[in-house]
């Protein structure tokens, strides 16, 4: 006979299946599905943003979010920091939207002007790239926009063409854009 002592964490009914061992031992069970509670130093995609307390596998903190200093163990004091963090970044997502319409304010009847080199039919020789309509708003209004505000566009014909721009999450619009044949 083997003797095993009640700490022991062997699972003889065990069936290993695509992702997951499942064992019929309900304490070893609860073992592997605990849960800790960690606050976020950066935003993780599909798991929080920075300053957020968040529930993960004890594993995945331990082995992950807590040696790349991504994330700290939700003790009581660290609680209050992260919520010190998170009226921060309230404060400034409400500045940022403040900023964002006052742009849309600025471009809501803006009409931007590019001349490029064409074709007689009115084709284009390169398509217009969001660098050329950045520097152009930039040109005409003064609002310096980043470019992954701009949506995707491929702009290659002369005439009037709407961009659409997303400035956060809650302000988009869009800019008339008119493209004139370069004389």
């Amino acid at each position: 006979k083997t003797r095993t002592s009640k700490n022991s964490q062997t699972c003889k009914d065990w069936k290993r299946t695509r992702s997951f061992t499942i064992c019929n031992n309900k304490f070893l069970q609860a073992i592997l599905q605990q849960k800790m509670k960690v606050i976020l130093n950066q935003d993780i995609k599909k798991l929080g943003k920075k300053g957020d307390v968040v529930e993960v596998a004890k594993g995945y903190a331990r082995n992950y979010l807590l040696p790349k200093n991504l994330g700290i163990k939700a003790t009581p004091k660290n609680i209050l920091l992260a919520e010190k963090m998170q009226e921060k970044r309230q404060a400034s997502i409400e500045e940022n939207i403040e900023l964002a319409n006052s742009i849309k304010e600025g471009l809501a009847d803006a009409k931007i002007v590019i001349a490029a080199n064409s074709t007689d039919e009115g084709t284009l020789y390169a398509a217009i790239s969001n660098d050329s309509i950045i520097e152009a708003i930039e040109k005409f209004s003064g609002y310096k926009i980043e470019e992954d505000q701009i949506a995707e566009n491929s702009i290659k014909e002369i005439g009037l063409h709407n961009i659409a721009i997303n400035l956060s999450g809650d302000v988009s619009f869009e800019v008339t854009l008119e493209i004139v044949p370069e004389t």
